[in-house]
């Protein structure tokens, strides 16, 4: 500090000496060089250094030194203040913690719903300010309150019969996404980090690599009967004709049943490459965002919670295609080093929105959609789910108590649950 101080001194008097502009902008460049200060710190400081004052002391003349003092901080008053905060956390633990990304524009879209319910405290002037709130407004606000804890769970999947090498592979790049219908399909595990055995769950992913789309549904287990009907179910239920179906290399798909199912459609059945999870990484995605967020990692066996988990998906799938925004990369770039650079859409749209907007759909098909929509209530839908998931979790609890494990109620929720129970 020695040292900038003398130079600080000498490098002021040079620049207040200079007579033209050019030689203060060298004078400056060679000062910032040499202490690294920012460039409008430093010409503040070589303006004022060393410069002396006449002041009046008791009456009489006094030279005084004029020395660099740093700027008060200034104080402002918080905009988006604690009602605006109070009103976020609460609609950010309502919707299932979605980031604050896509719950920005899931509160514009919804806002007119949203505020017409007294539980969120949404008075006019907080109304006002959640229409102009950004998303990194948004982050900071429920940064304190997001949970860090992560939970994995193990792979289940089993690799199918011969059959496998006459179903053509798909990479990822091989396949055109920009044409709504093709899907990949995928099964998750609820076996609870348990004995894998054919007594528990299963959830069977669907997405639509265009649209978005995604629906799920409750398997009693992995055996083909049940996976067949589940995508008999998806496929009559879906909003664009499925084109084409992609698979990992599980038993549940490389089969000679729901081969013939596909033929029997006109469905392009293709798989991916063993071992490469990311062929697949669409709806390998929403395994975890939607099946693991909303359910957790617990085990499911038995009619009852079956019958509870196809519950919870029934008022998920309109959520997740009617309301929640959704975030696609449009496009990759490479960078002169080599990188990866990947580029997203300015505004998150919801399944819906794409679908609405695509101009390969009917309008048939993009009027039975919106007559769906119509008869949807995002605040009733949300309330069921919150409803239907804890339903879900007395029957998981109570379970874990009948079976002696001596564990607490807590520690369940927490490892195998993966969230916070009340």
């Amino acid at each position: 500090m020695g040292t900038r101080k003398e130079l600080t001194a000498e490098k002021a008097r040079q620049y207040r000496e200079a007579k033209t502009r050019k030689d203060k902008g060298r004078i400056l460049d060679a000062f910032i060089d040499d202490t690294g200060y920012h460039r409008k710190y430093a010409i503040s400081i070589l303006n004022g250094e060393g410069k002396v004052k006449m002041l009046t002391i008791d009456g009489k003349p006094v030279k005084a030194r004029v020395s660099h003092k740093t700027r008060k901080k200034r104080i402002y008053k918080r905009y988006y203040d604690k009602p605006v905060a109070e009103v976020i956390i609460k609609l950010w633990k309502f919707f299932r913690r979605i980031c604050g990304e896509r719950l920005t524009p899931l509160i514009k879209e919804n806002i007119t719903t949203i505020s017409k319910r007294r539980r969120f405290g949404i008075t006019q002037e907080v109304k006002a300010k959640l229409m102009k709130i950004s998303r990194s407004t948004v982050e900071r606000l429920i940064t304190p309150e997001r949970k860090k804890e992560r939970l994995k769970g193990k792979s289940t999947t089993k690799k199918g019969t011969l059959l496998k090498n006459q179903i053509p592979v798909r990479v990822f790049w091989a396949w055109d996404d920009k044409k709504p219908g093709f899907c990949e399909i995928d099964t998750v595990s609820h076996d609870g980090g348990g004995e894998i055995n054919s007594f528990y769950a299963w959830t069977l992913t669907v997405t639509d690599v265009c649209l978005c789309w995604t629906e799920t549904r409750a398997l009693r287990n992995k055996a083909e009967k049940w996976t067949f009907q589940a995508a008999d179910d998806i496929y009559s239920r879906f909003p664009v004709p499925i084109l084409g179906m992609d698979s990992d290399t599980g038993g549940e798909f490389i089969n000679w049943h729901f081969k013939k199912w596909c033929d029997e459609k006109r469905i392009t059945f293709t798989r991916g490459r063993s071992h490469h999870s990311n062929d697949n990484c669409f709806v390998e995605q929403k395994n975890g965002d939607v099946v693991r967020k909303t359910v957790g990692y617990a085990r499911f066996e038995g009619d009852q919670a079956l019958a509870a988990l196809s519950e919870v998906y029934g008022y998920l799938n309109p959520l997740l295609n009617y309301f929640y925004p959704t975030k696609k990369l449009s496009a990759k770039k490479v960078l002169p080093n080599g990188k990866v650079k990947k580029v997203y859409e300015k505004k998150l749209k919801t399944p819906y929105q794409r679908l609405l907007e695509h101009p390969d759909i009917t309008e048939d098909l993009k009027n039975k959609s919106s007559k769906i929509k119509a008869k949807l209530d995002i605040i009733d839908l949300q309330d069921k789910l919150n409803l239907a998931i804890t339903q879900l979790d007395k029957i998981v609890l109570k379970k874990y108590s009948e079976s002696g494990t001596n564990i607490s109620a807590a520690a369940i929720a927490e490892q195998a649950l993966g969230k916070n129970l009340t």
